[in-house]
């Protein structure tokens, strides 16, 4: 149970991260949240029913692995701020939409695909 949710958080992590890092490429703005538009939301979305796809359970470490990898991706490429803990608690909130999407996708691929969400170890 542990390597699958040590895989789950490193999916999410590398999900969420590449939202902040395509954002200047994609919509030319370091910080994904600056765009006038539903950008953000959106493409938190798509990365939770990627990620949720590719590793389904558990739910938790959708969550930790979406907050580390943007909260991780702020700290070691941005230049936080003084706003860097209002941020954080953006990340939180924001999260959810990252998780529901995950959910969605693990129900999905284990109800109506037919792939199993969760498989046991022998």
């Amino acid at each position: 149970m542990k390597h699958r949710a040590g895989m789950t958080v490193l999916v999410s992590a590398i999900a969420s991260a590449s939202i902040w890092a395509l954002s200047p490429f994609l919509i030319g703005l370091r910080e994904p949240w600056d765009t006038d538009g539903n950008f953000y939301v959106a493409a938190l979305f798509v990365a939770g029913l990627v990620a949720g796809t590719v590793s389904p359970k558990p739910l938790w470490a959708h969550y930790v692995g979406v907050l580390i990898g943007q909260i991780g991706y702020e700290l070691t490429i941005l230049h936080v701020g003084p706003l860097f803990l209002l941020g954080v608690v953006f990340l939180l909130a924001y999260g959810l939409v990252y998780l529901v999407a995950a959910a969605l996708a693990g129900y999905v691929r284990s109800k109506i695909v037919g792939i199993p969400a969760r498989t046991e170890l022998k």
